[in-house]
């Protein structure tokens, strides 16, 4: 521990006055974050780190003293120097896809890395990634409306008529101009995504394609392959910034960077689907391949390659098609969830929805790869499988759905859900992270391997289950007894 006299010049190094230097501060991060806690102990009495222990980690957070922005007392009101007389925070790079935690007041740019032997979190501005604590408050890690877009200060132009590109200048003051390997003239020959994405070869791309991949998030990195006069090709590792930031041409900041994150996923990620999505009653959804069916079971091909059971009564709907279709009239879904009084005894298990609009309620019998067998009102009907968009189990008002949270407590790993582009929902309790790649075991598939790539949302422990309940898909479709008729006067 450091002795409380040099906890007095941390704390007025940092902004603090002597008084906070053992309360509880807040500390002001790069690009609007903030972290609230107690500060911590320090690994050197010259402040050039800054230890924090937060309820969201189980281990004080150590961030660079350099990279934090200004400083607030447990109160909220604003101490030490003023913010016109600080220097703007430096910032650091951070290894894996950048995305935007929130818990609470708690706020930061980060990405999720492996570490201790688990899974963790690497602030921006932080020395080392530190692991979530397993009972922690609840958080959001978002990918998806950042405004933080920086670049990489470099401005690329095509060399003659269809040849590769190549650096027309260097921005002052950027990324690549303070790195200092980067020379005009130099041949740009391909473009990788931090750790996590795959290189992209430029030479086929349009200007505003290439410009677009240079763009990101502010402290994500990016490999360039570039080769110099010798033409031996070398990688130039840079961190963006705000300074390395080109001319949007009138877009809005959170447009260009949503436009750039997807088209990193789709060059350069693992979008890894399946033509079907499956709805389990746990709020899961994941893509898939339907084998077969029958009344008990439904056998799916996972992307992996992997063949599973799963019981019917976990599953909630499989979309058949990855077509939209038009949102059902409340009037139309009440009538089809109304279970007469002559069919109470044995009600309707399914509704089916045709890829034409109609819907039919009975009771699957099964699926092979043409045709889904299904009881309408006793009548045995065969319906072609290219016909069928979504087959749903309603649920019935005495059912409860099953808590995702407590299902992954049994398991090893911090408990996540990955949240996909396409609105799929995969949990996992997570191990570690290798390339880009949280693994882990998920509750439903056993071990497991979820791309970081694709993902708009990472929910994080008691965050799982609030968010399922609040948008779980289907949780409408719910069964309801028809009225008793009215007594005659």
């Amino acid at each position: 521990m450091i002795p409380p006299c040099r906890w007095v010049a941390i704390a007025i190094a940092i902004g603090l006055p002597a008084a906070a230097a053992d309360g509880p501060a807040v500390l002001e991060l790069p690009c609007g974050g903030r972290l609230a806690g107690r500060l911590a102990t320090a690994t050197d009495a010259t402040a050039t780190t800054v230890v924090v222990d937060s309820a969201l980690f189980a281990r004080p957070v150590e961030f660079h003293a350099d990279a934090i922005a200004g400083t607030r007392a447990g109160n909220g009101t604003a101490v030490g120097r003023e913010t016109s007389t600080r220097a703007e925070p430096r910032l650091h790079s951070l290894p894996g896809r950048v995305g935007f935690l929130m818990s609470g007041g708690d706020r930061m740019l980060g990405c999720l890395t492996a570490c201790e032997g688990g899974l963790g979190w690497q602030p921006l501005g932080a020395v080392r990634p530190v692991r979530f604590a397993r009972r922690g408050p609840a958080a959001r890690i978002t990918y998806r409306g950042l405004d933080a877009i920086g670049g990489l200060g470099v401005v690329p132009t095509r060399e003659g008529s269809g040849g590769g590109w190549a650096v027309a200048d260097l921005q002052v003051n950027g990324p690549a101009a303070r790195d200092g390997r980067l020379r005009v003239g130099d041949r740009i020959d391909a473009v990788t995504e931090g750790d996590w994405g795959r290189p992209v070869e430029t030479g086929p791309l349009k200007a505003d394609t290439i410009r677009t991949l240079l763009r990101g998030p502010i402290g994500s990195t990016v490999r360039l392959r570039v080769r110099g006069d010798s033409g031996v090709a070398e990688d130039v590792l840079l961190v963006r910034d705000a300074a390395g930031c080109d001319d949007l041409a009138g877009a809005a900041a959170k447009d260009a960077l949503d436009r750039a994150v997807a088209l990193q996923v789709e060059l350069a990620g693992d979008a890894r689907r399946g033509p079907t999505t499956l709805h389990l009653c746990s709020g899961e959804a994941f893509g898939c391949a339907v084998i077969a069916a029958d009344e008990r079971q439904i056998e799916v091909r996972f992307a992996d390659g992997r063949d599973r059971a799963i019981p019917v009564d976990q599953i909630r709907a499989i979309e058949l098609s990855t077509a939209a279709g038009r949102p059902i009239l409340k009037q139309k879904l009440a009538r089809l969830l109304t279970v007469p009084r002559t069919q109470q005894a044995a009600p309707p298990t399914h509704v089916i929805r045709m890829n034409g609009g109609d819907y039919l309620r009975g009771r699957l019998l099964g699926i092979d790869e043409q045709r889904v067998i299904y009881d309408v009102a006793g009548a045995t009907k065969s319906l072609p499988r290219q016909d069928v968009a979504r087959i749903i189990r309603p649920a019935t008002a005495q059912e409860s759905h099953p808590s995702l949270l407590a299902a992954m407590s049994r398991l090893e790993g911090m408990p996540l859900v990955v949240i996909g582009g396409d609105g799929r929902r995969q949990a996992v309790a997570a191990t570690g992270m290798d390339e880009g790649v949280i693994v882990g075991e998920s509750p439903t598939l056993g071990p497991t391997a979820v791309p970081l790539g694709g993902c708009a949302d990472v929910l994080v422990g008691a965050a799982i289950d609030e968010v399922a309940d609040a948008e779980r898909p289907y949780a409408q479709w719910v069964l309801a007894p028809a009225p008793p008729p009215k007594a005659a006067p």
